[in-house]
C-alpha cells in the first residue's frame, strides 16, 4: 500500500511539472469569434507580460473518407463554443524523428488522420484589445514525412523570443508522406502536394480570422526549417498566395533544391507505386528491413510482405486497375496504422517531394524563383549541414584508410542519387561518370590526398551539402536580386559552448518491451573541429538549446546571448523587413556587393556568394556538364530530322543489310569453329584406336 501511494505521489510531481507552465502562469480564458464559430483559449501571464494561446483550432474539415489523398476542404461551421486550449492531434508519421520529443512526445501518441489544426500565440493587451501585430507562421520541417506544430517548442521561450516581441505566432498541422505527397496522376491533370494544399488552406483561414487573436493579415511572414523552408520557398512564389504571404524565412531548405520538387516526373510516391509495395509485387530491400527491425520486439513484427498488417482486399489478385479504382481503394481501404509498415515505405521511398501541379506548383528549378520572386526573403544555412552525418551513412563501419576505387564510387553514388534529382532530364551512365570524376577533384583532390576514414567522410558530408543546400541557396538568393527584391542571405556559424549531447531511443531485449534512452555526445571526426549543423538553429530559436534529438549543456550565457541575436534578427524583419539590429547593419544581397551575414558571435558581414565556389561549381559548371547527353541526343535528333523520307526508306534498308550482314558472319563463324572442333576430336579418336607397333620392351 505504502508503494502504491508513493507512485502516485511521483505521478502526481510528474503531472504538475509538466502542467507548471498552466499552473503558474494561467490568468483567465478568452473567447473570439471566428468564421466557423465561437473559439475559447487562455490568457497566460509570464513575469509582468501577457499572451493569449490557443491551441488546436480546425481551419479545414478531417481529411478522411472520402477527402483522403484531397485537396482540403474548408471548415464549417460549428454550433457550441469550441475549446481550443490543447494541441491537437499531429498528422500521422512516417518516421520517428519526434517521437521521444521533450514537448511533444506525449501528443504525438495521439495521432490521427484528423489532424488539421493550428496553434496561435498572440501578445494581449487588456487595455487596447483591438492593436494588431505582425504575424509569423511556424512551418515544421521533417522530411515531409514526420512532425508538427508543436514538434521542439516550449512555449515559455517561444513567448520570450517572440510573442513579447510584439509578434503573433501560428504554428501549424500538414499531412505527411503518402497522406499529403502521394501523387494521382491523371490524364488530363496531376492530383498531388496534399500537404501544401493544406498550408495553403491554413494560411487562407489566417488571412480571414486572425484580427480575432490581434494578428495583422497585411503583414504575414511564413517562416520554416528544412523540408518546411522549402514549402515556405514554394508558398512565396506561388501565384496563389498573392496578398496573403508577404515576406518569407526559409532555414536550410530551398524549393530549388533536388529533394524538394520532383523534377523528371517519375515520384516515388506515385499511387501506382506505392500500390506496388502495399500488394508485394515490390518489396522493400533487406538491409533497410533489417535497419528497422534491428531494435524492434519480435511481437511487433508482422507476417505480411513489408513489415505490414495485412494487404487490403481491394488489392489481393487483382488485375490492372485504373487510377480512379485505386484512388477508391486507398480512400476505402489502404491504411497506414502500423508505424514499422510506414516507416519502411518511407526509408524505401525517401523525402516526400512536391510535385509540379500547374496550379499551386506551377514550376521547378530556377525558372520557378525567376519568374516569380515578389516578397521579400530572409533564408540561409548552417556552415556544414551534413557535419552530424554519420560514417555509417556512407557504409563506413571502421576507421581504416580508405581505398581510391572506394572513394570514387562514394562519389558516383552521391552524383547520381542527390545531384541528379536537381536536373530536369535524365543523362547517360557516361555523363554521370564525367561529372564524377570532375567532382573528385574538386573535393577529394587527387590520389596523394589524405584517405583516412574521417578525413572522407568529411569531404561527403561537404560534397552533399553543397548539393542539397548551398548551391540551392545560392541559386534562389540570384533569382531574388535580379528580380530586384529584397533578400538576405546568412550562413549560421555558431558553435555552442556547451557540450551537444545527442539522445537516441532503442529497444534491448533484456528491457522489455520499453525502449532505452542512449546518450552520447555529439563530436567531430577526428582532425575537425566542430561545426554548425543542420538543425542546430533551431535549439536557440523555440527552446534553451534542445533540438528533437540533441540538448546543449549546458546552455552557457553565451549560448544565450546567442540566442538574443538570432531572435533579434528574425524578429527584426518580421516586424520591419529587415534584419538588422542596433549593434549590427545587414544589407541585402545584391548581385554587384555580393555578401551574406555569417551569423555568429559576433556576427559579420563576408563578401561573396554563400560557401564560394561551391554555388558556381554546382550552380554553372557541372550543370553545363550535364547538357553533355542532351547535346548527344540533340546532335541525333537533328542529323534524323535532316532526312526525306527516302533518306530513312534507304538508311533502313541499310541498317537491315548491315545487321543481316553481321548474323551471316556470326553463322559462318560458328559453323568453322564446330567444323575444326570436329576434326580435332576426330583425328584424336583415330590415334587412340592404332597399335603401338613401334614399342620395345626389355626383359
Amino acid at each position: 500500500m505504502a508503494s502504491l501511494g508513493c507512485l502516485l505521489a511521483l505521478c502526481v510531481l510528474l503531472v504538475t511539472q509538466i502542467s507548471v507552465f498552466r499552473a503558474q502562469n494561467l490568468e483567465k480564458s478568452r473567447s473570439v469569434w471566428v468564421e466557423q464559430g465561437l473559439v475559447r483559449g487562455k490568457i497566460y501571464k509570464i513575469g509582468d507580460r501577457q499572451l493569449q494561446i490557443f491551441r488546436g483550432i480546425p481551419y479545414a474539415e478531417a481529411p478522411v473518407g472520402n477527402l483522403r489523398f484531397q485537396r482540403p476542404v474548408k471548415k464549417s461551421r460549428w454550433e457550441n463554443e469550441y475549446s481550443a486550449v490543447e494541441y491537437g492531434p499531429p498528422c500521422i508519421q512516417f518516421m520517428d524523428f519526434h517521437s521521444n520529443d521533450r514537448f511533444s512526445s506525449e501528443n504525438i501518441k495521439r495521432q490521427s488522420e484528423d489532424c488539421l489544426y493550428l496553434n496561435i500565440f498572440s501578445p494581449y493587451d487588456s487595455l487596447d484589445e483591438s492593436k494588431l501585430y505582425p504575424i509569423v507562421v511556424w512551418i515544421h520541417g521533417g522530411s515531409f514525412l514526420a512532425g508538427s506544430g508543436d514538434t521542439g517548442i516550449d512555449m515559455e521561450t517561444l513567448a520570450k523570443n517572440f510573442v513579447f516581441k510584439g509578434i503573433t505566432v501560428v504554428t501549424i498541422n500538414y499531412r505527411l508522406g503518402p497522406l499529403g505527397f502521394m501523387s494521382v496522376n491523371y490524364d488530363s491533370h496531376i492530383d498531388a502536394n496534399f500537404g501544401i494544399w493544406d498550408q495553403k488552406m491554413a494560411l487562407d483561414w489566417i488571412h480571414l480570422n486572425i484580427k480575432q487573436f490581434n494578428g495583422n493579415p497585411a503583414q504575414v511572414t511564413i517562416m520554416g526549417e528544412s523540408a518546411g523552408a522549402a514549402a515556405v520557398s514554394l508558398l512565396a512564389l506561388s501565384p496563389l498566395t498573392k496578398n496573403i504571404v508577404h515576406q518569407a524565412i526559409a532555414m536550410s531548405g530551398s524549393a530549388m533544391a533536388g529533394w524538394a520538387i520532383e523534377r523528371q516526373q517519375n515520384p516515388n510516391w506515385d499511387i501506382q507505386n506505392v500500390a506496388d509495395y502495399i500488394r508485394c509485387e515490390k518489396t522493400i530491400s533487406s538491409e533497410d528491413l533489417a535497419d528497422i527491425l534491428a531494435h524492434q520486439p519480435k511481437q511487433n513484427r508482422s507476417k505480411y510482405c513489408n513489415l505490414q498488417d495485412a494487404i487490403p482486399n481491394c488489392l489481393r489478385n487483382k488485375g490492372e486497375m485504373n487510377v480512379e479504382e485505386l484512388l477508391l481503394c486507398f480512400q476505402q481501404e489502404v491504411n497506414f496504422t502500423n508505424p514499422l509498415f510506414r516507416r519502411a515505405l518511407a526509408t524505401e521511398l525517401g523525402v516526400s517531394k512536391m510535385v509540379v501541379d500547374n496550379e499551386l506548383v506551377v514550376a521547378a528549378g530556377a525558372a520557378l524563383a525567376q519568374k516569380n520572386a515578389r516578397v521579400p526573403l530572409l533564408t540561409g544555412v548552417a556552415r556544414r549541414e551534413w557535419a552530424h552525418k554519420k560514417p555509417e551513412f556512407y557504409n563506413f563501419d571502421r576507421y581504416d584508410n580508405m581505398t581510391w576505387d572506394t572513394v570514387v564510387d562514394s562519389v558516383r553514388r552521391i552524383i547520381e542519387n542527390v545531384f541528379m534529382a536537381r536536373l530536369p532530364h535524365r543523362v547517360s551512365n557516361s555523363t554521370i561518370d564525367l561529372i564524377s570524376n570532375v567532382t573528385v577533384l574538386r573535393y577529394i583532390d587527387d590520389t596523394k590526398s589524405d584517405l583516412r576514414m574521417p578525413s572522407v567522410v568529411t569531404k561527403l558530408q561537404n560534397l552533399e551539402a553543397d548539393i542539397e543546400f548551398v548551391s540551392p541557396c545560392q541559386k534562389e538568393v540570384d533569382a531574388y536580386a535580379e528580380n530586384d527584391v529584397d533578400v538576405f542571405l546568412y550562413s549560421f556559424d555558431y558553435v555552442p559552448q556547451g557540450t551537444v549531447v545527442e539522445e537516441e531511443f532503442r529497444w534491448f531485449s533484456m528491457f522489455g518491451n520499453n525502449t532505452v534512452a542512449i546518450k552520447r555526445n555529439e563530436k567531430s571526426l577526428p582532425g575537425n573541429e566542430m561545426s554548425a549543423f543542420h538543425g542546430l538553429d533551431h535549439a536557440f530559436m523555440f527552446t534553451k538549446g534542445y533540438s528533437s534529438n540533441f540538448q546543449i549543456d549546458p546552455f552557457s550565457k553565451r549560448d544565450k546571448q546567442m540566442s538574443r541575436v538570432l531572435t533579434n534578427m528574425l524578429a527584426n524583419f518580421i516586424t520591419q523587413g529587415n534584419p538588422s539590429t542596433e549593434l549590427y547593419q545587414w544589407n541585402a544581397y545584391n548581385n554587384e556587393t555580393q555578401s551574406y551575414t555569417s551569423i555568429d558571435l559576433p556576427p559579420k558581414s563576408v563578401d561573396g556568394k554563400l560557401h564560394w565556389p561551391a554555388p558556381d561549381f554546382w550552380n554553372v559548371e557541372a550543370e553545363m556538364l550535364s547538357e553533355y547527353s542532351l547535346i548527344e541526343k540533340s546532335m541525333l535528333k537533328e542529323l534524323s530530322a535532316s532526312l526525306s523520307s527516302e533518306d530513312r526508306i534507304q538508311l533502313n534498308a541499310y541498317r537491315r543489310a548491315w545487321y543481316a550482314l553481321w548474323l551471316l558472319v556470326a553463322i559462318i563463324g560458328a559453323l568453322v569453329w564446330i567444323t575444326i572442333c570436329y576434326l580435332v576430336i576426330n583425328k584424336s579418336q583415330r590415334f587412340s584406336t592404332k597399335p603401338y607397333d613401334n614399342i620395345i620392351v626389355n626383359r
